[in-house]
């Protein structure tokens, strides 16, 4: 299978590409390596915000229900099922009893949470909020279970991450280590490399012609596009569910 690179290899060869890093020379300037390594924190971080990357989406984790809570410490209520990257957002969850029968969960906004909130109704949950207060952020179930309800209650959820940390920081800017993955999956990393070859390229390193700013910005494009409309999503064998024609 094609290899996985890592961050470090990622930004190498977006340097050799806009000629910061000859063939010729056995390793890239130390100082501008951590800048690039820097940008391509921030490609990953935009883009694991503000679309679906299957490769950062969790399998499903769990969340003990206390009987009679509104509200919890997301990440203290994950506990050992917290993922290493965090939680960005929901995107599935159910709730399960004791038995193991399951029923889908609405995954709500602020708005619609606090219009159907009401601080004596119980029962099981049927909606749940998560803000987006970081890193922290809180887990909103309604309605609760009842305090004396003996039953358990799990919540199952799925949910994306956040792309891991790959920028270099402390004194000499080795931290965290060069060695860690994008979690980006192998299609991805020529996408990687000509997005931060075009960053660091347009000043941050060397500011190249426009010309070639807009080639590598053409090319990424075109990349990008591709992974959408097929890497990134999921792969199924069952047919297409749809309305008959005229209904």
């Amino acid at each position: 299978m094609s290899r996985q690179r890592t961050a470090k290899e990622i930004c190498e060869r977006a340097l050799r590409a806009i000629g910061a890093f000859p063939i010729t020379e056995s390793a890239a300037d130390g100082e501008q390596l951590r800048e690039a390594m820097e940008w391509l924190d921030l490609i990953m971080a935009e883009k694991a915000g503000t679309m679906r990357v299957f490769s950062m989406v969790s399998a499903t984790l769990d969340v003990a229900i206390t009987n009679g809570t509104h509200s919890y410490n997301l990440n203290t209520a994950l506990g050992a099922d917290l993922p290493i990257d965090r939680v960005q957002f929901p995107i599935m969850a159910w709730i399960e009893d004791e038995a193991g029968n399951r029923s889908p969960v609405d995954i709500v906004t602020l708005d619609r949470y606090e219009k159907a909130y009401n601080s004596t109704a119980t029962g099981v949950p049927t909606m749940i909020h998560i803000d987006r207060l970081a890193p922290t952020p809180t887990l909103r179930i309604f309605p609760p279970p009842h305090e004396d309800d003996e039953e358990e209650y799990t919540l199952k959820l799925i949910v994306q991450t956040y792309a891991p940390n790959v920028g270099p920081s402390g004194v000499t800017g080795t931290q965290p280590s060069g060695s860690i993955l994008t979690n980006f999956r192998q299609a991805w990393q020529r996408w990687l490399i000509l997005q931060v070859a075009s960053d660091c390229g347009s000043g941050p390193i060397h500011k190249l012609p426009q010309a070639s700013i807009n080639n590598f910005d053409r090319k990424a494009g075109i990349a990008l596009a591709e992974l959408q409309g097929f890497e990134n999503r999921e792969h199924e064998n069952t047919p297409p569910i749809c309305e008959p024609w005229g209904m």
